[in-house]
């Protein structure tokens, strides 16, 4: 499972330890709503907290986020020609992150660039994964599309166009997961509000707001908790910063997992194969003990042998379930021609909105 973007688990407890629920979720927003929640439902008074409601946000965000103009790489071709150079330059052994070899920083990529860091977001998370199923294309592939970035154009909403047919024009359309249940409400919700801005209309900070709120106090009222926290992520402008990382990811997982295209392999079957792998690892981690803390020839040889005693009892599995596990590879492959072909269409949709942006 590919997952990018903070996490963090809470649990409520009540008398002698007793575990009344569990919360699951990235937001600050989550945790208030949902403990008010609890201490409701258990006749407790309820904590001052700060409230997470439309009525107390601050006059800020009841505006909407105003757009700048950008001007990329400045208007000067030198600019570009000096990032693609340090691109084409980067050997296997450094950290290949595009947005950074492209600004020289990380941190001015906006101010060097003249791009949104929404655009470099995409690119690295466009890289990141594909580097992991083709290390050859990766790079070839971001070579193309900054190659065919224009310069002195306002590149701002490309990054967000390019998220939006993602996310409703392709074939992973991202509602068809949420279609059944109390989920297709908040889902549809937040597709006419992208919708709304794919047009150039500007959604209020408290609009948005108000539907992550809508989402998590879902929970437990029909929405299953891990539902309600990709909704949450999904109710954000595709403007913001850090989208890519968290829209790319989400429809890779429902995409990969979607066994009406690929009903040879099951969800019963998958979570079977996980459970032997995690219980594999937990077995292996238990012989080994902890992990040396410092860097060093200990701790390289506490990995492979991680690796090695892991490798082994995958091996045994597969001798004992040769059905399963050949099922299991076939399916595999499956997933990995879906990464691919996702990622090759939003590379061709960049591309397609960076040419016209050229013109």
């Amino acid at each position: 499972m590919v997952v990018l973007g903070r996490r963090f688990d809470h649990v409520a407890n009540v008398g002698a330890g007793k575990e009344y629920d569990r919360l699951i979720g990235p937001s600050t927003m989550r945790l208030r709503l949902m403990m008010e929640r609890w201490f409701r439902e258990l006749g407790l008074t309820v904590p001052t907290l700060e409230r997470a409601s439309v009525e107390n946000l601050d006059a800020s965000s009841q505006t909407v986020r105003v757009l700048k103009s950008w001007n990329s790489f400045g208007g000067d071709a030198t600019v570009k020609a000096a990032g693609l150079a340090r691109l084409r330059e980067c050997t296997e052994e450094e950290e290949y992150l595009p947005s950074a070899r492209l600004s020289r920083d990380e941190e001015q990529f906006e101010a060097i660039v003249d791009v949104p860091a929404a655009l470099g977001d995409l690119l690295d998370t466009l890289y990141w994964i594909q580097s992991h199923t083709d290390e050859k294309i990766a790079p070839a592939q971001t070579l193309e599309i900054v190659d065919a970035m224009p310069v002195g154009a306002d590149l701002g909403t490309v990054a967000a166009k390019a998220l939006y047919h993602l996310l409703y024009t392709s074939p992973w359309e991202i509602t068809q997961y949420f279609a059944n249940g109390i989920a297709s409400i908040p889902s549809m919700q937040i597709k006419m509000r992208h919708q709304r801005e794919h047009v150039g209309e500007r959604v209020a900070l408290a609009d948005w707001e108000a539907l992550q709120r809508e989402t998590v106090l879902l929970t437990g009222s029909g929405l299953d908790s891990r539902m309600s926290v990709e909704l949450e992520r999904l109710a954000v402008s595709l403007i913001d910063e850090g989208m890519a990382r968290d829209v790319l990811p989400l429809v890779i997982e429902y995409a990969v997992r979607d066994y009406r295209q690929y009903p040879e392999w099951s969800e019963a079957e998958a979570t079977r194969i996980t459970g032997m792998l995690d219980e594999d690892f937990e077995q292996v981690r238990e012989a080994l003990g902890d992990r040396p803390k410092d860097e060093g020839s200990a701790r390289d040889e506490w990995y492979a042998q991680l690796s090695d005693r892991l490798g082994l009892k995958e091996r045994e599995r597969r001798v004992a379930q040769p059905e399963l596990w050949a099922r299991y590879d076939a399916w595999c492959k499956f997933k990995q021609a879906t990464i691919t072909a996702i990622c090759a269409h939003v590379a061709a949709v960049l591309l397609s909105l960076l040419r016209v942006a050229a013109k």
